[in-house]
């Protein structure tokens, strides 16, 4: 999990972030609250633990403004100048909790991976988020109402580029990526997504592949990759196991990290890349 710790007392919070890695925590450190919503904008934590009373932007408005821009980010309020007044607006601006300072380390460290277990079950208790990525705007439209008849609900874009400004924006579970389009290769969007959302869970359709770019994506960890024409049905089932195989691989990892199994938290994550492609783990899976 991603922790980003707010707080102006720069000693305090160098300490307690060495304290919660000594625990398996790794935390990223910022010293305001504007610094807090820059650092948000690059790369979205799961958990922030925010003091209130700093220099500028004040952390109750730090928290109002995560919570109407990312509101799946869950927010820990850690202060020592807080109020009875300041708690009741936390709790109603939906901050995950409220504590106040000195707070022992294993508490807060408890609190966080609450946070995180809370953002994960939220999540898969949600409709997964599919963008279908395609230049063939009559094929990719029919394809998409499709998919809605059996369940699936979808996005749609057309090329390369709008996809990773979507993704900037509103990070799908699983992308279905052709090769094949003007502007961005297909294989270059896999390439960057590898990189920048890992947890994006890609699932190739190609007109146009070969068995080197099937090897290709297979390297770069496709999910799967699938030749058109495929049959809906057969699409329907590789985009569910797809979403299934990435909330269940963040329940384990989350189970093994509360449990203080980091090592095997980390080695699940290795297992998982280790296979020739992710999909292999749910290719029999209806």
């Amino acid at each position: 999990m991603r922790v980003l710790l707010v707080d102006d007392e720069i000693e305090f919070v160098n300490t307690l972030s060495n304290r919660l890695g000594m625990r398996g925590i790794k935390a990223d450190v910022v010293h305001d609250g504007t610094e807090a919503l820059d650092y948000v904008k690059k790369q979205e934590p799961d958990v922030m633990v925010v003091d209130l009373k700093m220099p500028g932007l004040h952390g109750m408005e730090v928290l109002r403004q995560v919570k109407k821009t990312n509101p799946d980010i869950q927010v820990v309020i850690l202060t020592g100048h807080g109020t009875d007044r300041d708690e009741e607006e936390a709790r109603r601006l939906k901050a995950f909790d409220y504590l106040t300072k000195p707070t022992d380390g294993d508490a807060l460290a408890e609190r966080i991976r609450a946070a995180h277990r809370h953002k994960v079950r939220r999540k898969g208790r949600e409709k997964m988020k599919v963008l279908l990525v395609d230049d063939e705007i009559e094929f990719v439209t029919t394809l998409s109402n499709r998919l809605g008849i059996r369940g699936i609900r979808t996005d749609v874009v057309h090329d390369g580029d709008q996809a990773l400004d979507y993704v900037k924006e509103q990070e799908p579970d699983v992308i279905v990526l052709d090769l094949k389009m003007p502007g961005l290769h297909g294989m270059e969007v896999l390439r960057r997504l590898s990189k920048t959302n890992p947890d994006i869970q890609v699932v190739v359709l190609t007109g146009h592949g070969t068995d080197r770019d099937e090897e290709e994506a297979q390297r770069l960890k496709a999910f799967d990759y699938l030749r058109k024409p495929t049959d809906v049905d057969t699409l329907a089932d590789r985009i569910r196991g797809a979403y299934r195989y990435k909330m269940e691989k963040m329940m384990a990892a989350v189970a093994f990290a509360e449990a203080g199994e980091f090592d095997t938290a980390r080695d699940l994550a290795k297992e998982a890349e280790s296979l020739r492609t992710t999909g292999e783990m749910f290719k029999d899976e209806k």
